[in-house]
């Protein structure tokens, strides 16, 4: 809901600036506006107070109206602020007073806002406890028992059967293993079949089990653990220890506590669905953790609780099916045999069951029971009925489907109806913007929410949640994972976020020739439209609606003429075509209201100078484009935060009025923070973007390899501010030094760049991350680092190294924390010598040549004991050697060699890593390996890196 209180305080601005320089529009006119302030004032202050966020049916329509009204507010405000010329002149000529119209617009707006605040200010508790179904499921019981869902649970069941034996020469202590996944994957079928097994033998003392859900209390759930406990050891010795006996004068009367049982009796205890880590807090703090033989299996659907409740280590990342274990549990099910053999016509009806299921046990179950009702009338029309409708009309319950949807509904209801707030349920719906299988961008659909308003900036943690909650699945694991690169939502997920979006008008869909999803009201106004592998012709049926779009995605789709659109803030047209024939660039020049602008992988070469209209521009991506000039234009947009591309930088005026007015807004009114990146050699100097720019923070830079070119790019980073004042004392002419290059300036002219003070105040130390593609200036770089004032936390470098500094030079730069290194040339020797730099927490390391393994990675005690992540990228796993004592942060150890050989001897110590959770290994390598890791005593995750597939650029 915070969202919509930054909406409305915005507008209140935005409203104040109108009034006060439209002196001209008294009377009603002003007086409208002033009560609608007024008005959004009274409804934002009731929504702050409040100081909860809103969970009922009524309570969510209200609030949607209240994004709705905003949202038609704002655009009535931008057709105040600056009328059309041609409006103007229209209205003249027929002698009309356009402030008829508009008193018109403000009577609807005061209706409606006080209506609304209304609301809020009488909200009675009839209203805020009346839920939608969606919110009857906040205590979802996850998946049915019946373990025979899964038919491939026997390994699964084997993993966690291995997780619970004791390792060699490990003392006793309590082990928590988490099981964690998605709602429907199997979790809990999965640690029944584990219970079943041990519930009939003696190996345990007791086979306990909790269901979590509910337990919001302190100690709630080690009070059910407790009895549960108590409840097996008396079923399992009724007359042993439970039998009355007669208490001896003195005698305590005390029951043991869960500590004494847990430590005194080897127990299994399963706790399902844990989803909050302070609940198990309570728990785990009651429990000694030492000389205890017990074992407690929680499952969960929460990253971060599975990593809480087993400390990082012993935690089991449930998988979706394979497509053939899919199909045989899918056809299982139908025909309730196991020898099922379905007729081609149902194989191909059901390809779109199987295409949004994507392997999850709990979907799959659902519609196979359904169709399973149809017995001998079943025919391939069933198939493609559900497969068309399965999002409509059986997970989100329109059609009254049957029960054996109720369970699959909860699941996905719990996954919407339980997140933090509004905002958070707005991201997940914001979702269904993108077409099945797409791989999303992280960094850029965070960009797209911010310019959206949804959230504040780009450390937005929204979309974490959404990942943590697994509800949005990690698909590129080969960077830091601490940020997951790109994403994609489960195509079962997507199913329900798409109808759930459109039904709460979130999203308008068109994808191919299929009907335009859409919110039945009919006063719902188009206010976000996807358009997916369709054709501009289905764009065109919304010409009524498009006069109030805010926001255009096209995936496949070639664009038409958007002059309609001129509400527009986001524009994303990546990989479209179409957009290189004449006039169209021109067009968008006139979107003024763009925000966001993605012309990625596109045909266009250049970009018109008409651009310099677009003010309020934050994003601008034209990666993958033809564009190999920037205009000077873009740099100069006011609002530009972040730029991405491949081009080279405009010259720069070196005197007169246009020289002093670049200078002044680059240093003073500049909001650019990523520059990634631009391409430079001697004849261009990008020094005046890289010095002056008051708020850039992130360069990525490509430079030509030439001598020439490459020779004092990048000079000695402590003289990199000074040069320009020891060159000015020659007599006919100054030399200034910017980014290591020297520009002869006629003496009589002062030049803005080379302003010596402010230069040398500002130097390097704003930049915070550094990426540059060379195999001639790498090495100058580093070079340029030493005995300096670094504060670059994070470096990227593609090119040639001829070593690094030594030792006591890298011990200086204790402030990179993320450190990429391509194509160095360097061994695994020489590269184990970074070892020495502390604050390092993050080391990529590809090399593609032979010599890169001809040594071995020694990391000594106390190396790298910041290091939360190392990657090797490289044909072969090199020769590593851990001693005790290194590596102490070390969480996560990516191999991602394609030819390794048998890991015996190649890694030495690997158990002496202490906090090590999880191993990323290439597809290709030998499972041999996923036995070196399951040696470590942490017993970490294995995962393998996933194959390429299309859009992961």
């Amino acid at each position: 809901m915070s969202s919509i209180v930054r909406l409305l305080s915005s507008m209140v601005n935005e409203v104040c600036s109108i009034i006060e320089i439209n002196n001209e529009r008294r009377s009603k006119l002003h007086r409208g506006l002033q009560f609608i302030k007024r008005e959004m004032e009274q409804v934002v202050g009731l929504m702050e107070d409040k100081n909860k966020e809103c969970r009922g049916a009524l309570q969510e329509t209200r609030i949607q109206q209240l994004q709705e009204f905003v949202y038609g507010f704002e655009d009535f405000v931008e057709t105040l602020r600056d009328p059309p010329p041609y409006s103007k002149l229209l209205l003249a000529a027929m002698k009309m007073d356009p402030r008829t119209e508009q008193l018109r617009s403000i009577d609807h707006f005061k209706e409606t806002i006080s209506s609304l605040g209304q609301y809020f200010s009488k909200q009675s508790a009839e209203s805020s406890q009346s839920q939608d179904p969606d919110q009857g499921a906040m205590s979802d019981p996850d998946e049915d028992a019946d373990e025979e869902q899964l038919q491939s649970i026997g390994g699964p069941k084997s993993e966690i059967v291995e997780l619970l034996k004791p390792s060699p020469g490990e003392e006793q202590k309590l082990r928590v293993i988490s099981i964690v996944g998605c709602r429907g994957v199997g979790k809990t079928a999965l640690a029944r079949a584990v219970r079943k097994k041990y519930s009939s033998s003696d190996e345990f003392d007791c086979v306990a089990w909790v269901v979590a859900s509910g337990c919001n209390k302190k100690k709630a759930l080690l009070d059910k653990i407790l009895e549960s406990v108590r409840e097996d050891l008396a079923r399992r010795a009724p007359d042993a220890e439970n039998a009355p006996k007669e208490e001896s004068e003195g005698a305590s009367t005390t029951k043991p506590n869960l500590q004494d049982i847990l430590s005194h009796k080897r127990c299994l205890v399963f706790v399902d669905d844990v989803q909050q880590a302070l609940v198990w807090k309570d728990t785990v703090d009651a429990c000694r953790k030492n000389g205890s033989r017990s074992r407690i299996v929680v499952t969960t659907s929460v990253r971060s609780v599975a990593t809480a409740c087993s400390s990082g280590s012993y935690v089991y990342r449930m998988q979706i099916l394979s497509d053939a274990d899919s199909e045989s549990l899918f056809w299982r099910k139908v025909y309730g045999s196991e020898t099922a053999d379905p007729p081609d016509a149902l194989v191909t009806g059901s390809k779109s069951i199987f295409s949004k299921c994507g392997g999850l046990p709990r979907a799959l179950t659902s519609v196979a029971k359904h169709l399973n009702m149809k017995g001998d009338t079943l025919e391939s029309t069933h198939c493609i009925d559900v497969g068309q409708n399965l999002g409509k009309d059986y997970l989100l319950g329109t059609n009254n489907a049957e029960s054996v949807f109720k369970e699959m509904r909860r699941a996905l209801m719990h996954c919407y109806g339980s997140l933090p707030d509004y905002d958070h349920m707005s991201c997940m719906l914001y979702l269904g913007i993108f077409p099945k299988g797409h791989k999303i961008k992280s960094k850029s659909l965070v960009r797209r929410l911010v310019a959206e308003g949804l959230v504040v900036d780009e450390g937005c943690k929204c979309f974490e949640e959404l990942i943590d909650r697994c509800i949005v699945e990690p698909v590129q694991i080969c960077n830091n994972s601490v940020v997951a690169k790109r994403c994609q939502v489960h195509g079962v997920v997507l199913e329900y976020i798409v109808h759930k979006s459109v039904a709460k008008n979130v999203v308008t869909l068109i994808q191919g020739h299929e009907p335009v999803l859409k919110a039945a009201s009919t006063e719902a106004r188009v206010r976000r439209l996807s358009v997916q592998s369709s054709t501009k012709e289905r764009f065109d049926e919304l010409d009524e609606d498009k006069a109030a779009l805010r926001s255009l995605t096209m995936f496949e789709t070639e664009p038409t003429d958007l002059k309609m659109c001129k509400m527009l803030r986001i524009l994303d047209l990546e990989g479209c075509h179409g957009l290189d024939q004449e006039g169209f660039l021109e067009g968008l020049s006139e979107l003024l209201l763009l925000k966001y602008l993605n012309l990625r992988s596109t045909r266009i070469n250049k970009l018109p100078t008409k651009i310099k209209k677009l003010q309020r521009l934050e994003t601008l991506d034209i990666r993958d484009t033809d564009v190999k000039i920037l205009p000077l234009d873009v740099i100069m947009l006011p609002k530009l935060a972040y730029l991405f591309g491949k081009f080279q930088l405009p010259e720069v005026p070196t005197e007169g009025k246009d020289a002093d007015n670049l200078y002044e807004f680059l240093k003073k009114k500049s909001s650019l923070h990523t520059l990634a990146g631009f391409v430079t050699n001697k004849r261009q100097s990008p020094e005046h973007v890289v010095l002056i720019a008051r708020n850039l923070k992130k360069i990525k830079v490509w430079c030509n390899d030439t001598p020439a070119d490459d020779a004092g790019l990048f000079p000695d980073y402590t003289e990199l501010a000074s040069s320009s004042a020891a060159a000015s004392d020659r007599p006919s002419t100054r030399k200034r030094n910017w980014f290591g290059k020297t520009h002869v300036v006629p003496d009589d002219y002062a030049c803005p760049w080379s302003r010596a003070q402010e230069c040398q105040s500002r130097s390097l130390d704003f930049i915070k991350l550094l990426k540059i593609v060379s195999s001639g200036v790498c090495s100058d770089f580093l070079s340029s680092l030493e005995g300096g004032k670094c504060t670059i936390s994070s470096i990227k470098l593609r090119g040639i190294l001829n070593c690094l500094p030594d030792s006591n030079k890298l011990r200086e730069l204790g402030r990179i924390k993320k450190l990429q290194l391509f194509s160095t040339g360097l061994t695994v020797k020489d590269l184990s010598a970074l070892q020495v730099l502390l604050g390092l927490e993050y080391l990529k390391l590809v090399e593609h040549a032979d010599r890169f393994c001809d040594s071995v990675f020694v990391v000594e005690k106390n190396g790298f004991q910041s290091l939360k992540s190392l990657c090797i990228d490289a044909p072969k796993v090199p020769e590593m050697q851990f001693k005790e004592g290194s590596m102490r942060s070390l969480t996560s150890l990516y191999l991602l060699c394609s030819n390794s050989q048998k890991p015996s001897r190649v890694i030495d110590g690997i158990s002496h890593l202490a906090k090590l959770s999880e191993v990323i290994l290439h597809s290709s390598m030998q499972r041999a390996w996923e036995a070196v890791a399951n040696g470590h005593p942490n017993r970490p995750c294995v995962k393998r890196q996933p194959e390429p597939t299309a859009n992961t650029q």
